[in-house]
């Protein structure tokens, strides 16, 4: 088994170090495990690996939210989200930094995907960060931690996915993460308070009662899709790939007799990049069938569990060392990779977006706010305590997650 989980990751990792794509590198990995171990794993067998990752009704959900993140963003959504937040926050010592924490929040309740929140929150949030004074290094580093709260609250994309390899319910997944995606904005809000008050970082002007009116009618229908959502998980009355569709309904027409602000061919555009971006996580999906059927020939779950068994350590103690391991993983392989080939648990793999040496949003929003990612890095240190910190608290107290769970069953 030693030489055969060499090979498989050794050449996955080989590829990958190379600048190939990911997909093309789990492909060829899983090409060469094949020529290898012939007749192990015949030709064939890759073939229809690839074509049967797919085979799964429930992968719909995954374009459905893109599609509504995408088209809600071009709509206008995440500016209206940020002006309300701004009026609930802006007034506050630190108010912007807060206000980036608030609307990823309510943005993840949309989108689904971290490096979405980030796209649309940073292009609009870090500049007006840096126009009220903030250096661009802490903006950038405010908003990549928090846009890892995008894939924990619902709708979830990396959870989907994990929901689809495991067999766990994807709607409970869902719900699951309501709890500990609200904990991580009061966690990161409450980093920004200490750090504006360390740094006397100014308050904003209040802009009165009428702004504050004003923001929450404006935002008030992109207010209720996280809701539509989270209410139709709760009540059971469609499943997850379902709710995508309502909500790919209501996005649309939202954007288009609401907001107005994109006529049929700005909806065709987002349509299709938001096509684009699925292709993205699903070609990675279809090729990863192979690692499935390959980890799964060669004992590998079945060995894991005894050795674990064999440490005598208690499922406390267990699901820390589990969740240890899958950040320090997440430092150099993304989620959705981790996902598929380890199939872990999802906060740890969110936490190491923001951990280098990969940390893909980290360049990504030190690239918007043209900053070292150095100097991003750095900024990010008591970001990445607090959400450790929660993390921990996740474990010691896993009700934290579960009760939400079991109340809606």
């Amino acid at each position: 088994m030693t030489a055969a989980l060499g090979i498989l990751f050794g050449a996955m990792v080989a590829f990958m170090a190379a600048a190939m794509p990911v997909f093309l590198a789990l492909a060829v990995a899983a090409v060469a495990y094949a020529i290898v171990f012939r007749p192990a794993m015949p030709a064939q067998v890759v073939v229809q690996t690839f074509v049967q990752g797919l085979d799964n009704i429930a992968f719909t959900a995954i374009p459905y939210f893109f599609a509504v993140g995408t088209i809600m963003n071009a709509g206008g959504m995440s500016r209206r989200l940020l002006r309300l937040a701004r009026a609930v926050v802006g007034s506050v010592r630190g108010g912007l930094s807060h206000a980036n924490v608030a609307a990823n929040v309510v943005f993840a309740g949309v989108s689904g995907s971290a490096v979405a929140d980030a796209a649309a929150v940073g292009s609009i949030m870090i500049p007006a960060m840096r126009r009220d004074g903030y250096s661009a290094a802490y903006a950038a580093a405010v908003t990549a931690a928090a846009a890892t709260i995008g894939p924990i609250i619902p709708p979830s994309i990396p959870m989907v996915i994990f929901g689809l390899f495991t067999g766990a319910s994807v709607s409970k997944l869902f719900i699951g993460g309501i709890v500990p995606g609200l904990l991580m904005g009061v966690f990161l809000i409450a980093t920004t308070w200490l750090i504006a008050r360390r740094r006397n970082y100014p308050a904003g002007r209040w802009q009165g009662w009428r702004e504050l009116w004003h923001a929450l009618a404006e935002s008030v229908f992109a207010l209720l899709m996280p809701v539509l959502v989270i209410a139709g998980l709760l009540s059971g009355v469609a499943t997850a790939s379902e709710i995508g569709a309502l909500a790919c309904v209501y996005a649309t027409a939202v954007t288009l007799l609401v907001y107005r602000e994109i006529d049929l061919a700005g909806l065709w555009s987002a349509i299709v990049q938001s096509a684009l971006d699925a292709a993205r996580v699903l070609i990675i999906v279809a090729v990863s069938g192979a690692f499935v059927w390959i980890i799964a020939s060669i004992g590998v779950g079945p060995r894991l569990a005894d050795g674990l068994k064999e440490l005598a350590l208690g499922p406390m103690a267990i699901v820390a060392l589990i969740a240890v391991g899958l950040v320090i993983a997440g430092t150099i392989v993304e989620p959705i990779i981790l996902l598929v080939v380890i199939v872990p648990i999802l906060v740890p793999t969110c936490i190491g977006l923001v951990l280098p040496p990969v940390g893909i949003l980290i360049y990504m929003t030190a690239a918007q706010a043209e900053a070292a990612p150095s100097r991003v890095t750095a900024e990010l240190v008591p970001f990445i305590a607090a959400l450790c910190l929660l993390l921990a608290l996740l474990v010691v107290h896993p009700p934290l997650v579960t009760w939400l769970v079991g109340l809606a069953s």
